[in-house]
């Protein structure tokens, strides 16, 4: 994801915009920036009513239809669109299946950013925690391949690894299940963004048998899952979803070749400092590594501050699109929080090195956005797999009756050639497919092209 962040200028005007809100002038705030800022309290989880269901619904439909970036809403007909599954969500079965439903609605634009969660997702989300088998799955050369196990996953004790095949999902042919779920999911971007939507229902799936033994009293039993491992041997697993932590990382050190390498999980604030200062501490290696792969990313505001430590001047890396064609400004026009021409202003102790950005399909939106900068200005080179292609951003979460979120994007980017990355993703300069020869091997070709390419050009 792509959040501009605009928390701590909400935070300060917060009085004022009180005042305001008082005498109803929306021309203060035009774009609803600073109230979905402002604490107003967690919303209660609790059963959805049918009014309280026909109120998310109207809120998510009239808040795309308004605000929306585009105002041809990817040219998708919305009130079609509300047409199918408003009745589907009204007569849901269960809270569960009715946000669903919501963001199948919200998954007619095939925009990654824009989404309804769910209270419990909120919850997930906001504690930095995810309910799950801690496993990565992809389909690869026609199996669906063990990318990387969770170490505090059920999976991991079982003896799960990365490089075994996943075969049979509660008895079933896995390949036939997974293809099932990728047909029932909502619209993506890309299609590589929509690769992981299978895996969603893989965790909710062996969520749903924990809850279903919880209402009945009964014993928890875990979702049956079958691997092969790379000797050819079977290997039987019952596993529980459990909440592990999905707290970001930065990690950094000079690798044996003498090139630096930072590895950034995500794009959070909390992690600025200690990023800025890691490519500061490489400003003597010929050359730096920033791995992003995974990376879904984050507050935009980070991406830029880390664009702009590889160049010493003030350098324009793109344009912001909005749906009035206007700066996204606060305080009748006099503060702006979004321009229209993206620039970073420079830095004197700007590292001066080669650069390389490492890729995947996992890596979204902040992600995209560094990449695709660098790459578009010619201050580095991008090694690994086409992006995930989900470049846009929003301004904070709208918050539902019911307790849920929305998220809606607000602003789209171009790089300085005037290309799109949305719906496209970042093509590396130098491509590097994931195998399963390469994952069982443990071997990191993306890793070894980069450093590669890097002594190559710093000769």
């Amino acid at each position: 994801m792509m959040t501009m962040r605009v928390a701590k200028r909400a935070a300060s005007l917060a009085a004022v915009v009180a005042a305001v809100a008082l005498s109803g002038c929306a021309s203060f705030d035009p774009h609803n920036v600073i109230s979905r800022h402002v604490q107003n309290g967690v919303a209660a989880e609790g059963a959805t009513t049918p009014a309280v269901r026909q109120a998310a619904i109207d809120a998510v439909w009239n808040t795309v239809n308004d605000r929306y970036y585009r105002a041809d809403l990817n040219g998708v007909d919305w009130k079609a669109a509300r047409n199918k599954w408003q009745p589907r969500a009204l007569a849901a079965s269960s809270d569960d299946d009715f946000w669903e439903q919501l963001d199948q609605m919200a998954g007619e634009l095939a925009d990654s950013h824009t989404r309804v969660e769910s209270p419990k997702q909120v919850a997930r989300r906001k504690a930095f925690q995810a309910l799950s088998l801690g496993l990565n799955v992809r389909l690869i050369d026609g199996a669906l391949v063990v990318l990387s196990v969770h170490p505090e996953s059920d999976a991991y004790w079982a003896g799960v690894r990365s490089g075994m095949k996943l075969t049979r999902i509660a008895g079933r042919d896995a390949l036939a299940q997974w293809q099932d779920w990728q047909q029932a999911a909502r619209r993506y971007s890309t299609a590589q963004a929509g690769w992981r939507a299978p895996l969603r229902k893989l965790n909710e799936a062996a969520a749903a048998l924990i809850e279903k033994a919880k209402a009945e009293r009964s014993t928890e039993e875990g979702l049956a899952l079958d691997f092969e491992r790379v000797d050819g041997s079977a290997l039987a697993a019952a596993l529980k979803p459990r909440t592990l932590s999905t707290r970001p990382q930065v990690t950094h050190r000079t690798l044996p070749s003498g090139i630096g390498y930072i590895r950034l999980t995500a794009f959070t604030e909390s992690l600025r400092a200690g990023l800025l200062d890691a490519v500061t501490a490489f400003k003597d290696t010929p050359a730096l590594i920033i791995d992003l792969r995974g990376n879904g990313g984050g507050s935009a505001a980070m991406a830029e501050a880390l664009v702009g430590s590889f160049f010493k001047q003030k350098t324009v890396i793109g344009r912001a699109e909005t749906r009035t064609g206007q700066p996204v400004t606060v305080a009748f026009g006099a503060i702006k929080l979004i321009t229209l021409e993206r620039d970073v202003p420079g830095r004197a102790d700007a590292y001066a090195g080669k650069v390389a950005v490492l890729m995947d399909s996992d890596s979204a939106s902040a992600s995209e956005a560094t990449a695709g900068a660098l790459q578009s200005t010619g201050r580095a080179i991008v090694v690994g797999e086409t992006s995930c292609g989900c470049l846009l951003a929003y301004l904070g979460y709208a918050g539902l009756p019911g307790g849920g979120e929305l998220a809606y994007s607000e602003i789209g980017f171009t790089t300085i050639k005037g290309e799109g990355i949305e719906g496209k993703g970042v093509v590396p300069d130098v491509t590097v497919e994931r195998t399963l020869a390469d994952l069982r091997t443990q071997r990191d070709r993306t890793l070894e092209a980069a450093q590669t390419a890097l002594l190559a050009t710093a000769k």
